[in-house]
């Protein structure tokens, strides 16, 4: 299978091509006409099908957005190629995409032998919304979609002006995110999920430290004395027993009942990011003590 792989690609290395630099600094020549897009990561298959949809052959078992997707995957026109951790080498080969995108370093173990076998495998890793933007105009131009991307980008820019500008002259709530309950794992100065915090109107407690996301002990915690605490949505049952975990009352936003819930997919790194921006501000100005009583209170 392989071997075929290598001689069909020699087959097309003739073709007209493009290079671009992604974000972690590779140089990637690039098939000028990209009909076959494999994802490694939910995100980049979400950006994709925004753009068009019908070029993403292969895909995660965590993808969920856009609907459009989703109805795909059910219809099996898109592959699992399996999640961001486990993805299928062989079954990627099988597919002969144009075009593979992953995201940051992590995801290199697979991003490597791909190159390799002479794949196009393109990382697309932003920290904020320059690097958003800057990858999906990447993705618009790569799938001749430049005008529905900056359709896009133009309309994000306006709802995201609306939600910064709502926090531009209030005070700064000292916030603390939480990845994982044992143990505390948070996030760092490096993420993509800081910068939302801040441009939400927040403050990381944690943004001095240079990891994406990480593990601290909860006595930083207690000494960083965040005053709201955003927990994902199935930590509900941790947030429950905070009252009788030792050290917690400490916490100024745990006294106050401050904290509140998003699910993962608000914090992901995509063009629709501002939902979970607008969901974030409520967390930080509005609705904390209200979100917290609604999601732990028995339904």
């Amino acid at each position: 299978m392989v071997v075929i792989a290598v001689m069909l690609l020699a087959l097309s290395a003739s073709a007209p091509a493009r290079v671009v630099t992604d974000d972690l600094g590779f140089t990637v020549t690039v098939k000028a006409d990209i009909r076959r897009v494999v994802s490694l990561v939910p995100t980049n298959s979400e950006m994709v099908c925004l753009l068009d949809c019908q070029r993403l052959v292969g895909g995660t078992r965590h993808d969920e957005f856009p609907q459009e997707l989703r109805q795909r995957i059910q219809r099996k026109q898109v592959d699992i190629i399996g999640g961001g951790f486990d993805a299928n080498l062989e079954k990627i080969v099988q597919l002969q995409p144009d075009l593979i995108l992953t995201n940051g370093p992590t995801q290199q173990r697979f991003a490597v032998p791909l190159k390799n076998l002479g794949y196009s495998v393109v990382s697309l890793w932003p920290r904020d919304m320059a690097g958003l933007v800057k990858d999906f105009m990447l993705l618009g131009e790569l799938l001749g979609q430049e005008q529905k991307a900056q359709s896009s980008i133009t309309d994000m820019r306006r709802r995201f002006d609306a939600i910064v500008g709502k926090a531009r002259h209030r005070p700064k709530p000292r916030a603390y995110l939480q990845m994982w309950t044992e143990p505390l794992i948070t996030i760092g100065g490096a993420s993509f999920t800081d910068w939302l915090v801040s441009a939400a109107g927040g403050v990381n407690v944690f943004a001095d430290l240079p990891f994406d996301s990480g593990q601290v002990g909860l006595e930083a915690l207690i000494q960083r004395n965040p005053q709201v605490l955003i927990f994902l949505a199935e930590q509900a049952p941790f947030v429950k027993t905070l009252a009788r975990r030792p050290g917690w009352s400490a916490i100024r936003g745990v006294r106050e009942g401050n904290f509140c819930f998003i699910d993962e997919p608000d914090i992901r790194r995509s063009i629709m990011f501002v939902d979970g921006l607008a969901k974030l501000h409520d967390c930080l100005f509005r609705g904390a003590a209200a979100a917290q009583r609604s999601a732990v209170e028995p339904k």
